[in-house]
């Protein structure tokens, strides 16, 4: 088999530095960290595409990681990227959308600790994306998908939930697509039953447009209608709403239903999601969900934030309006929406 291993920096890159952590490293740096492929003997690869903190990834930066696992499938079996875990999961996402149609599977990863400190996730990581790669490819399994502390992650369906501890990832209401377990001295991916269903569809066709005018609020107790209204004069595209539990608004003291009217009337849509990891969001349960349903509002129902955020900056540009969005974002591409 013939592997693309794609670096783009993170922690699993990082070295010291006087201003803090950076990184540094090589791919065939990096590759050299993972003992466990020591007579490793498949082709790859080693692509540097670019060395950043993930919190200075932009749109652009998924465009072109996009763009050059594109170009690299043609000639590989499946496609790993090294990446850094702040942004981690908005990046499988993004991947997810503009890779959908790629027939080799790409996989995600990187670390919590940098390769200089004791007892570090980067060798381990490395070893179980690349296992992962092999099973997925050699099953025919496409998508785009996250490795990360001995678990595979579907990539629209990933969230980083811990800032500090190696599990530092964790599966959103979707079944797990596989694990790393024990065989005698070596650990060897285990991949599950559940095998996403993917579409071809690429609405936004070869040449993507990004829209980032795209507003990202939640919602908390004491919050100013008028914060909102100050969100709306910056003109948004759109205002994504984070909510209580299945997506409440509030409407009694600080109301917030008049500035949404204000901002639907004008044209922009909201979009509430709940402010919860799990469970999604339902605004036909609650009155403070009804309220803001029957004003207009679109329900996230069972996306992730960072899947919501994406397609959403993805999809606004091929829309006419309220309804034409509620079409195009209802639609099941990669199993990001099922709810």
């Amino acid at each position: 088999m013939k592997f693309t291993l794609f670096t783009t920096g993170g922690t699993i890159a990082s070295v010291p530095s006087e201003e803090g952590l950076k990184p540094g490293l090589s791919g065939e740096e990096l590759v050299r960290l993972c003992p466990e492929l020591m007579g490793f003997e498949h082709d790859m690869e080693i692509v540097d595409l670019m060395s950043k903190d993930s919190s200075n990834m932009q749109p652009e930066d998924w465009l072109l990681m996009a763009e050059q696992v594109r170009a690299h499938a043609p000639s590989c079996d499946a496609a790993i990227l090294l990446h850094g875990t702040d942004t981690l999961a908005w990046t499988a996402s993004a991947l997810s959308y503009l890779l959908n149609d790629v027939p080799v599977p790409v996989v995600l990863t990187g670390s919590m600790l940098t390769a200089d400190e004791p007892g570090n996730d980067v060798g381990s990581n490395i070893y179980s994306a690349i296992q992962f790669a092999m099973q997925l490819a050699m099953y025919k399994r496409r998508g785009v998908s996250v490795a990360f502390d001995g678990v595979l992650i579907h990539g629209p369906r990933s969230a980083k939930a811990d800032s500090r501890r190696k599990h530092a990832f964790v599966s959103v209401d979707y079944p797990l697509l596989g694990e790393m377990r024990d065989k005698g001295t070596h650990r060897i991916a285990w991949l599950g039953a559940q095998t996403p269903s993917l579409s071809h569809a690429r609405p936004w066709g070869n040449k993507p447009v990004i829209e980032r005018s795209v507003a990202l609020v939640p919602v908390f107790p004491g919050m100013r209608a008028a914060w909102l209204d100050a969100v709306l004069d910056t003109k948004p595209k759109a205002v994504v709403l984070e909510g209580y539990g299945l997506g409440g608004v509030p409407f009694m003291g600080e109301d917030l239903l008049p500035p949404m009217k204000r901002g639907m009337d004008a044209g922009i849509p909201f979009v509430i999601r709940t402010q919860s990891l799990f469970g999604g969001t339902d605004l036909g349960v609650y009155e403070v969900g009804q309220k803001a349903m029957d004003l207009g509002a679109l329900s996230a129902r069972d996306m992730t934030r960072e899947a919501l955020m994406v397609r959403l900056m993805l999809t606004l540009p091929l829309c006419a309006g309220r309804d034409d969005l509620e079409r195009h974002m209802s639609a099941n591409l990669c199993d990001d929406v099922l709810l």
